[in-house]
């Protein structure tokens, strides 16, 4: 074959039109272009959820260290088993499951589980499975549950009790004795609420205005 022949023969091979692919190879090459975005949106969304599941245990982990220094840093904890020769004062919030020999003044929230045995003086106070000898002094309200005995008298902004009191009551608003609960000593309240099967042993006064008609 001559040369001009062959550069003519390589010409036209160049110029040929491009065949159609077949109905076949456009639907495989379809489907792979599928897959290949499948596989690209499977990997986007588990990137996202990757992400959030991360962020959601770093805000946990914050919240936790959170709730941990609140208790660390604003609650004092006297450990059930341990007894304390002496007075406690504290500005944060206390919980004694231990013994207290001595007097308690709490500015904030006081929660007994154990023994006190002294004066106590706080803001709002709960009383569970307690055993206290002297007098109680809140500023807000007491919560006294069945299980619980106090030997001294009992002043509050408001009482709820089920537990036993030998000593007097003084409550500037409401008071509600419930049926378990027992009460030697006098009461003084700006209103009353007594469950049946509540023991009153004592004088009850209630601080309201009585009119009669002449």
């Amino acid at each position: 074959m001559k040369w001009y022949e062959r550069q003519k023969q390589l010409y036209a091979q160049r110029n040929q039109p491009t065949p159609e692919p077949s109905a076949e190879e456009t639907t495989a090459v379809n489907d792979a272009l599928e897959e290949v975005k499948v596989e690209n949106n499977y990997e986007n969304t588990y990137r996202e959820e990757t992400v959030r599941e991360y962020e959601a245990e770093v805000e946990d982990m914050e919240e936790s260290e959170y709730m941990l220094e609140d208790i660390e840093y604003d609650t004092t904890i006297i450990n059930k088993g341990s007894i304390l020769n002496g007075n406690i004062e504290s500005d944060n919030d206390l919980i004694i499951h231990g013994h207290v020999k001595g007097d308690v003044v709490c500015n904030a929230n006081l929660s007994v589980y154990g023994v006190v045995e002294g004066s106590i003086q706080c803001g709002n106070a709960y009383f569970d499975n307690a055993i206290v000898v002297g007098d109680i002094g809140c500023s807000g309200s007491l919560q006294i549950n069945e299980s619980s005995t106090i030997d001294g008298n009992v002043e509050a902004y408001e009482l709820m009790n089920g537990g036993r009191i030998k000593g007097n009551a003084m409550v500037n608003d409401g008071v509600r004795f419930l049926s378990t609960s027992v009460i030697v000593g006098d009461i003084d309240a700006n209103d009353i609420e007594i469950e049946r099967g509540a023991v009153i042993q004592g004088s009850v006064k209630i601080r309201q205005e009585v009119y009669f008609e002449n």
